[in-house]
């Protein structure tokens, strides 16, 4: 057995990953660098493992860019469209104050955040920019379009049906955790 996109430490068995952290450092750093501004963190308001990690390569990227975890504005998400969607409006029409720009969790995520942000009258990217992670095809066709990471789906799978051959072939060989590295796709919401 190879679990894909998954890791459970108490069953022995190969998993290919995502770098999250690789991939949300990478975000967080280009946003910092584009913005020059202190990012915030649209954060899941479910626990996944993934969003964790990426939690972990947003404060590892603030900290390398020589400004502090402390002082980047965190909300709390649904990771829907619609969940997001609804949730950013409520901040928004709370008064609570808002960051020049943001990591967000994931792109459905963002594209929530992005239609609520616009329905009250911010331009993305001048007023508040916004990166994402997963390079969904809605972000494609967001205006502005979305910039965010993408996962290499296909290898990525590839990558587990190798290891389950070779596993097959071998099967006193052991175990495994490959992640693999995602890439920056730069678009307009940045």
């Amino acid at each position: 057995m190879v679990l894909l996109d998954a890791s459970f430490d108490a069953i022995d068995c190969s998993s290919v990953l995502i770098n999250n952290v690789q991939g949300t450092y990478l975000a967080t750093g280009y946003l910092i660098d584009r913005c020059n501004e202190q990012p915030g963190h649209l954060c899941s308001s479910y626990s996944i493992a993934n969003f964790s990690e990426r939690k972990t390569g947003f404060q590892k990227a603030v900290r390398e860019h020589g400004m502090s975890v402390s002082k980047s504005l965190s909300h709390e998400l649904a990771p829907s469209i619609e969940g997001a969607f609804s949730d950013m409006l409520e901040i928004i029409d709370s008064g609570t104050p808002l960051a020049k720009c943001y990591f967000a969790d994931n792109d459905l995520i963002a594209i929530g955040a992005i239609k609520a942000l616009k329905l009250r009258g911010y331009k993305i990217p001048d007023d508040i920019a916004i990166i994402g992670f997963d390079n969904i095809s809605e972000g494609r066709i967001l205006d502005p379009s979305l910039t965010t990471i993408d996962i290499p789906r296909r290898f990525m799978g590839q990558t587990a049906v190798d290891q389950l051959i070779r596993q097959m072939e071998d099967p006193a060989s052991h175990t495994v955790k490959l992640q693999i590295s995602t890439s920056l796709i730069k678009r307009f919401s940045v």
